[in-house]
């Protein structure tokens, strides 16, 4: 019997439907190989590229990129300035007599073009070795580092004085009076000195002299911190560790913004506190 009309649109019909469902599901599965291939290909470039940051990049280039794009939300600027704190800070974070320290090491980058002078008042082995090994050592930079206690002063004396790196022990409070008198411009102040009630007065002093104070111990009220920083229209206080370190600035607020950048990003990446 001769098929008729009707029956052989029928066949067509149902086959034309079965070729469309088999290239629909065919290319759909396809699409979806494409896309997760993609996706791994992106991902594997992107691992790879923050592992050659991690490996392959000299401290000297994550420097440079941190110096460069610092406050553009760079997307990889979260890894080299990762990698410039576990080069120069051992993990995890000290939170007590070591707070400023990330302050510090972001100052110290972020200041190194122009080739300004320093000073520390108040000397530790929190301060006083990353400053001498970043400032000094590597930048060639004039550190200046300053105590009450003479024999706390000469264990660092000892072995880092020289041309670029003096030390000066105060006798009486009235001599810090003098200090930081000597040069018209700083381009870090680091306030840590005692007696702490002496450290408003000289925040107040210094102010017009430094292109950033970092000052340490801040959440200590009996040190009348404020009368001091109000002073400065440009002020940022890092809470993230136990002991606070507040910056600030008189006159140079791109830096000033660059350094509060910087720090934030620590608190964004959860790195690990003692």
């Amino acid at each position: 019997m001769m098929p008729t009309n009707k029956s052989v649109l029928l066949v067509c019909f149902i086959t034309l439907i079965l070729v469309l469902s088999i290239t629909y599901v065919t290319f759909n599965d396809n699409t979806k190989k494409t896309i997760e291939m993609n996706a791994i290909l992106i991902q594997s470039s992107v691992n790879k590229k923050v592992i050659n940051i991690d490996k392959n990049t000299s401290i000297r280039s994550s420097q440079d990129f941190i110096r460069k794009h610092t406050y553009q939300t760079e997307k990889f600027i979260d890894a080299h300035w990762l990698r410039l704190i576990k080069h120069y800070i051992p993990l995890p974070l000290e939170s007590g007599y070591g707070s400023h320290k990330l302050a510090l090491l972001a100052a110290s980058i972020l200041t190194s073009q122009t080739g300004g002078p320093s000073m520390e008042m108040g000397c530790g082995y929190h301060s006083t070795l990353l400053l001498h090994q970043i400032l000094v050592n590597e930048q060639k930079r004039y550190l200046l580092s300053t105590d009450t206690d003479q024999e706390w002063l000469q264990k660092f004396e000892n072995n880092m004085t020289s041309n670029l790196h003096e030390f000066r022990h105060i006798k009486q409070t009235s001599d810090w009076d003098e200090i930081g008198n000597d040069r018209s411009r700083w381009s870090i102040i680091f306030v840590d000195h005692k007696p702490g009630e002496r450290r408003v007065v000289d925040i107040i002093r210094l102010a017009d002299v430094t292109d950033l104070m970092i000052i340490h111990d801040t959440e200590t009220d009996s040190y009348n911190y404020e009368q001091g920083l109000s002073q400065f229209p440009y002020r940022y206080r890092y809470k993230y560790l136990s002991t606070h370190t507040d910056v600030v600035s008189k006159s140079n607020q791109t830096l000033f913004e660059n350094v509060r950048y910087l720090l934030e990003l620590t608190i964004k990446m959860q790195i690990p506190v003692e």
